[in-house]
């Protein structure tokens, strides 16, 4: 997309539109210059096409997130409003390095450089679990590198509370997010954010995402199924140390309680790997005072599971996923998903239980003619599933 007018790219007071940087799938992000004080700034616009109360609401979270979090590794956000013509805008700190996803593409990172830029983003993305937010798209192009050469994490639209347990429409970037949170199996917690840190780093020593194959079916349900499946490829780098390649193994498990707990336990191994490596252990840095929230503690996240928004493809019919609902979005990477409601299906499902025990004693105990039964023998031995037994399909909404 090219602007070649001023008038093409949206008013905003007190700031001047130089050039257009990029476009996403619900906003595009543009140059301006503000007034007061004189800087440049990048600004951040809903698409008009998007503008539902939902899709704002979530624009406007993304803003007050990125403010709140006030991390030397966070994209810093300066102030929001409306544009003239009602979208809103969130205007921040400019960046005008390529993201870490263009400046891989000509050449993958020296590994000095991949675990520092690892130990800093474990601290920004550790400061935002203690105040009980997931990221949920940490990737290559959302790292931002600043004038010092340090990264700066981005683009906080789909992150949430881990206690929101409202509808909540949100994207899931396949080539480096985890199991969990494309199949729906658990709700993601900081462990899935400590996944795609770790997926993150791979691709920036190998030039790729981890399941992308140079010469292979790099569709997106392809790619799907060998995250599900496949075990992670070692990145075949001489100068990768074995620690390295055990701890992003380790981070990427496919079972998320193998992973480490947490990103500051997962910054103290990468510290270890670069004193291994003779370097100096690069600073953690965390707000002082900043204390682990419970919401993102192991097993205390209320999310319901995620199901899909999307129309079926008959072409994965074969597939015994939850693939089942989802259509070919190879050209993003990414997948829509939404939350529904968990507690009305709980409470249904028990009142429902509740009935069927009900009926079982009432006939027993009052049935005619019934003989004595022992309650052991009203359990039916279940067979254990098979491993090529299908998984739940997700229900389409």
């Amino acid at each position: 997309m090219t602007l070649t007018a001023e008038t093409e790219a949206p008013r905003i007071p007190g700031l001047t539109f130089k050039g257009f940087l990029g476009a996403g799938g619900f906003a595009d992000v543009y140059l301006y210059e503000s007034a007061s004080p004189l800087r440049d700034v990048a600004v951040k616009v809903l698409h008009p096409q998007v503008m539902s109360d939902q899709q704002v609401m979530q624009f406007t979270n993304e803003a007050n997130t990125m403010a709140s979090l006030e991390h030397p590794y966070i994209v810093r956000v300066y102030s929001s409003g409306v544009t003239a013509d009602g979208r809103p805008y969130i205007e921040m700190a400019y960046y005008p390095e390529p993201n870490l996803a263009d400046a891989v593409e000509a050449s993958p990172l020296a590994v000095a450089d991949v675990v520092k830029i690892g130990v800093q983003l474990a601290s920004a993305v550790e400061s935002a679990h203690r105040v009980g937010l997931l990221h949920r798209d940490i990737k290559p192009a959302n790292i931002l590198i600043d004038r010092f050469g340090d990264p700066a994490l981005t683009d906080f639209g789909v992150s949430s509370h881990i206690h929101h347990d409202d509808d909540l429409e949100i994207a899931v970037s396949v080539p480096w997010a985890p199991p969990e949170a494309i199949f729906a199996t658990q709700a993601p917690d900081r462990r899935s954010d400590i996944y795609s840190l770790a997926a993150t780093m791979w691709h920036l020593l190998v030039g790729h995402s981890p399941f992308n194959l140079p010469d292979g079916d790099n569709r997106v349900e392809a790619m799907m199924v060998r995250v599900r499946d496949e075990p992670l490829r070692a990145t075949g780098c001489r100068d990768v140390p074995a620690s390295l390649e055990r701890l992003l193994r380790q981070a990427m498990s496919k079972d998320p309680a193998l992973r480490p707990s947490s990103c500051e336990g997962f910054a103290l191994e990468l510290n270890a790997i670069e004193e291994e490596l003779g370097l100096n252990p690069t600073q953690f840095k965390v707000a002082r005072n900043a204390e682990l929230s419970p919401a993102v503690e192991p097993g205390l996240n209320s999310h319901p599971t995620v199901v899909r928004r999307v129309s079926p493809d008959p072409a994965l019919a074969k597939i015994p996923t939850p693939l089942a609902a989802l259509e070919d979005e190879a050209d993003i990477g990414e997948v829509t998903l939404t939350r529904k409601s968990f507690r009305t299906r709980l409470v249904v499902g028990l009142l429902i239980a509740l009935a069927i025990v009900g009926g079982i004693v009432g006939w027993v105990r009052f049935g005619p003619d019934r003989p004595v039964v022992d309650p052991t023998e009203l359990a039916t031995p279940q067979a254990p599933p098979h491993d090529d037994d299908p998984l739940p399909t997700a229900t389409a909404s």
